[in-house]
């Protein structure tokens, strides 16, 4: 260890350089490379920090990163107010993305004056994996990857509002998979996840790749169709029933399982997401009465949005909880 009289400022910055897991550097004014901390050297897979000294982000990075990080670095020195906690991300190679934490410090001589800059990066990309991690699990259904029922009723205001602008009809599909829980009682849960998960994949291949098919718990699945009137939604409502009722082959037997369909068209049934999945719901109530197996399509005179859901069906008991 050095002697006591050895660690001056220049000394402590040196091992500050060589020993912080972070991407340390100093700037001048115009925003050029002085020095650089070991990490960075290893991060930008250069032989030797002289390699950096005197080149800029341009020069390292790029013009479109680069020039995003000239423009901040600037702002620090003009207005001498650090930054800390930005976010950034870079475009690799690869395809990929890099995302940084950066804090930049304005670096002042004797007089006060600032001359250049202090910046420290951090990479967080298993920060913003977890993040995209937790996106997803908050977003879809964690037995079939479906969306679940909050990403559903997002893409459908969108839906809505892209019909409303190209003045085109949407439909919405509730399928509700009839007496699913012998499923559960006579194969056991297991055999009713692998059901639920082939379901899933069937409904998949019955719609176009921009229409949107989502779980909303237990048997329940919602299908969102852009710009398909009712004579389309019955089509696809029909496909769909024929596409479940194939006898599904798991490794400890076959389970032949149907399905009842409602059907609801904005704007023709309702104007808003949750009036349309109300009316679609009812049509499902319909199409079990009628012998289960079936499709409907819910009445025009049952706008959702103008009455509330008829007493008994799955809607109604959830506008119960809702508001009870």
């Amino acid at each position: 260890m050095p002697p006591m009289h050895s660690l001056d400022d220049g000394f402590l910055f040196r091992a500050l350089l060589d020993s912080t897991p972070d991407s340390v550097y100093v700037k001048d004014r115009d925003a050029r490379l002085l020095r650089v901390s070991l990490s960075m050297v290893r991060n930008l897979g250069v032989a030797d920090r002289a390699d950096l000294v005197g080149k800029n982000d341009v020069d390292l990075f790029g013009a479109d990163f680069g020039h995003r990080t000239y423009i901040e670095d600037l702002r620090v020195m003009d207005t001498d107010e650090p930054v800390s906690g930005l976010i950034e991300s870079r475009l690799l190679d690869d395809g990929g993305l890099n995302w940084t934490l950066t804090t930049k410090l304005p670096v002042h001589d004797e007089a006060g004056k600032v001359v250049g800059l202090l910046g420290i990066t951090r990479e967080i990309n298993e920060l913003k994996q977890a993040e995209v991690s937790l996106q997803y699990l908050a977003t879809h259904d964690s037995l079939t990857t479906l969306p679940n029922r909050f990403l559903m009723m997002d893409r459908l205001n969108q839906v809505i509002a892209r019909a409303e602008r190209d003045g085109a009809p949407c439909g919405v599909l509730f399928v509700d998979i009839d007496d699913f829980k012998t499923v559960n009682d006579t194969a056991g849960h297991d055999a009713g996840d692998a059901v639920l998960r082939v379901i899933a994949e069937r409904l998949l291949s019955c719609v176009r790749a921009g229409d949107t098919v989502a779980r909303l718990g237990g048997d329940e699945f919602v299908i969102l169709l852009e710009h398909a009137d009712t004579v389309e939604a019955t089509l696809v409502a029909d496909r769909s029933r024929a596409a479940i009722a194939d006898p599904i082959k798991l490794q400890r037997g076959s389970h032949a399982v149907t399905a009842s369909v409602g059907i609801s068209v904005f704007p023709e049934h309702a104007n808003d997401a949750a009036g349309l999945i109300t009316a679609a719901d009812y049509a499902m109530y319909l199409a079990k009465r009628s012998g289960k197996d079936h499709t409907a399509v819910c009445p025009t005179d049952e706008r959702a949005d103008a009455s509330p859901p008829r007493p008994g069906t799955k809607a109604a008991k959830r506008r119960s909880r809702q508001t009870g």
